[in-house]
C-alpha cells in the first residue's frame, strides 16, 4: 500500500479521512494539521509502545484513531474504548473511512436522511458493547457504516475485522493494579515521545466521586498539567433548562491538593453564556449530556491527552441486589456519558482516554477482584462503593471522607426532543426543520409546552410529579405489564442529531471546493 498524504488546515486538528483504491493498492489521506503521519502509519491517538515504531494496531490500549500499513494492505484502529469511532463507506473497489462521520459524508457526497427515525437508536446501541451496536447508518444515497473498537483490514483481495489483543487475567488485586499502573506508563511515555512532531500535554478530570480520584491517584506521580474539577454536580430530578448555577458540591480541589496537582474549576453550565460550539456536540450523539466539558475547550493550548473516569462503572458492584454487574468482555455500559464529546475533541484538539478502559475486557477477573476478601478494609457497603478505586486512591493518600460519599454526577441533560441553546443555531434548525417539511412555522411555536410536557413525564417521581408517577404505576398494575405515558413528539429525538452532522458536513464540502 501506498500513502499519498495531504495536510488541510482547515480541517479540524485531529480529523482524517482516507479514500482506499484497492485496485491501484494506493491510499490518499487527507488530515488535520495535528494527525501525525510517517511512511508506515497515520495516527491521532496514544498507546502502551513507542511512538517510532507504530505498533499501535497489536495492543488492546490504543486511545484515538488511526492506520497502519502493511505490506499489502491496510489496516484501520480505533479507539480500545467505546467512546470514539470509525465510519466508512465501501463499494466493489473503494472504500472511503473518517474519524468523523460528517468529514465521511462530505467526501463521498452524501448525508443523513432527515426523514429517518432511527438516529436515536443507532446512538443509543453503542451502549450495548462491541458485539450488539448497530453498524449501519442509513443517509440519502443508501448507508455508511459504523467501526467501533476492532481493527478493520483492506487489501486488494478483501476486507476484514480482526480483534485487538486481550489483556492478560488479572489474579488479584495487586494484579491488576500492577496492570493499570503499568500500561498508564507506556502510555505517557508514547504521548511524551520526542519522536512525536509536538509531544502531547497531559490532563485530567477530577471530581468528588470514585472514578477520577483513582484515574488520578494512579496517573499523577507520572505528572498531569492541569486538571479539571466541576464545582457544582446537577442538581437531582431537574432538567438543563430548570437548573440554576447552584448545585451539590462536587469540588475535587481538596482531592487535587491531597495527590499534588494542579486544580483548575470549570462551570458544569458554561454553555448557559456562549455555546458556539454546540453543533459540534451534536454530530455525535442526538441526546449529548457532556456539554458540562464544554469550558475546558478553553484551557487546552496544544494537543493533550485527557483523563476521565468514563467507563468506571467497571469498579462496582450492586451491593442493594447482592448481584455483580454484568460479567461479559463486551464493553457494554449503562450510560452515554463521554461519548458526545467524540467529534468536538477532534476540534479542540485532545486524545480521550477514559483509563478504566484499560484492561477492561476482563471484566469477569475485575468483578471477582471486587468481591475478594482482601478487598474488604476498602468496601463501605453502601449502593455507592468501589473498593478497588477506593483501594487506589486512598493507598496513593487521598483521606477516606474526601471522596466516594455520595453518587453525584455533572452531566447536562437536555430534554426531549432536542433543540440548540445558542439562538442562531436554533433559529437555523428551526428554518432547517421548515424547509425539510418536516414541521411547519406554527407547530414550532408549541416547542416550549413540549418541553414542559416532556420534562414532566422524564423527571417524575413519589417527590415530583407524584401524580404521574402513581398513575404509571396504577396503570401498570392494571394491564399487568409496565406502562409509561409517551412523551411527545418522539419522533423528532433524531432530528437535531442528523441536522448538525449534514451542516458540518456542508461546511466541510465547501472547504474542500476552495481548496
Amino acid at each position: 500500500m501506498q500513502l499519498r498524504a495531504l495536510a488541510n488546515a482547515t480541517l479540524p486538528q485531529l480529523a482524517w479521512v482516507a479514500e482506499v483504491d484497492r485496485l491501484s493498492e494506493r491510499v490518499t489521506l487527507r488530515h488535520g494539521p495535528r494527525v501525525e503521519v510517517r511512511s508506515t502509519f497515520f495516527i491521532e491517538g496514544v498507546w502502551n509502545g513507542s511512538f517510532h515504531a507504530g505498533a499501535f494496531g497489536d495492543t488492546d490500549c490504543m486511545f484515538g484513531t488511526g492506520a497502519i500499513l502493511d505490506s499489502d494492505s491496510i489496516r484501520f484502529v480505533p479507539s480500545a474504548s467505546t467512546a470514539d469511532s470509525l465510519y466508512y463507506k465501501q463499494d466493489s473497489s473503494h472504500i472511503t473511512i473518517s474519524n468523523s462521520l460528517p468529514l465521511l459524508l462530505s467526501s463521498i457526497g452524501d448525508a443523513l436522511d432527515p426523514r429517518c427515525l432511527e438516529y436515536p437508536e443507532i446512538c443509543d446501541s453503542i451502549m450495548a458493547g462491541i458485539n450488539h451496536y448497530r453498524r449501519d447508518i442509513p443517509t440519502q444515497k443508501g448507508m455508511v457504516h459504523r467501526q467501533l473498537y476492532r481493527n478493520l483490514h483492506v487489501s486488494r483481495e478483501r476486507v476484514w475485522e480482526s480483534d485487538k489483543r486481550m489483556p492478560p487475567k488479572f489474579a488479584d488485586f495487586k494484579d491488576y493494579r500492577d496492570y493499570l499502573r503499568d500500561t498508564y506508563a507506556l502510555i505517557v511515555a508514547n504521548a511524551r515521545d520526542p519522536a512525536r512532531t509536538k509531544p502531547l500535554e497531559i490532563l485530567s478530570t477530577q471530581s468528588t466521586g470514585y472514578d477520577t480520584t483513582a484515574v488520578n491517584a494512579l496517573a499523577g506521580p507520572y505528572g498531569i498539567a492541569k486538571v479539571f474539577t466541576i464545582t457544582t454536580a446537577k442538581t437531582s430530578g431537574h432538567l438543563a433548562h430548570q437548573e440554576s448555577d447552584e448545585g451539590p458540591d462536587d469540588d475535587g480541589s481538596a482531592i487535587c491538593k491531597s495527590l499534588g496537582l494542579p486544580c483548575i474549576p470549570i462551570n458544569r453550565r458554561a454553555f448557559a453564556g456562549e455555546f458556539k460550539d454546540e453543533h459540534w456536540f451534536y454530530c455525535a450523539l442526538f441526546h449529548n449530556q457532556d456539554a458540562n466539558l464544554l469550558e475546558i475547550g478553553k484551557h487546552i493550548s496544544q494537543v493533550s491527552v485527557l483523563l476521565t473516569g468514563q467507563g468506571g462503572s467497571i469498579w462496582s458492584s450492586d451491593v442493594s441486589k447482592g448481584q455483580p454487574l454484568d460479567q461479559n468482555s463486551e464493553l457494554s455500559r449503562k450510560d452515554s456519558g463521554g461519548l458526545g464529546i467524540a467529534e468536538w475533541r477532534l476540534v479542540v484538539g485532545f486524545v480521550h482516554l477514559p483509563l478504566p478502559y484499560i484492561g477492561a475486557r476482563r471484566r469477569s477477573d475485575i468483578i471477582k477482584i471486587t468481591k475478594f476478601s482482601e478487598m474488604d478494609p476498602w468496601r463501605l457497603g453502601k449502593v455507592y462503593d468501589r473498593p478497588i478505586a477506593r483501594r487506589i486512591a486512598e493507598e496513593a493518600g487521598v483521606p477516606r471522607a474526601f471522596f466516594g460519599q455520595h453518587k453525584l454526577g455533572s452531566v447536562v441533560i437536555f430534554p426531549q426532543p432536542a433543540i440548540p441553546q445558542d439562538t442562531m443555531l436554533r433559529n437555523e434548525f428551526f428554518q432547517y426543520l421548515v424547509g425539510e417539511k418536516i414541521m411547519t412555522r406554527s407547530a414550532i411555536m408549541f416547542w416550549p409546552f413540549v418541553r414542559w410536557v416532556n420534562s414532566i413525564l422524564l423527571m417524575r417521581s413519589k417527590k415530583r410529579y407524584a401524580v404521574v408517577y402513581y398513575t404509571e404505576r396504577v396503570v401498570s398494575m392494571l394491564i399487568r405489564q409496565p406502562f409509561r405515558f409517551k412523551r411527545m413528539w418522539s419522533k423528532l429525538n433524531g432530528t437535531l442529531y442528523c441536522f448538525c452532522v449534514n451542516r458540518a458536513a456542508a461546511i466541510y464540502k465547501e472547504l474542500h471546493l476552495r481548496q
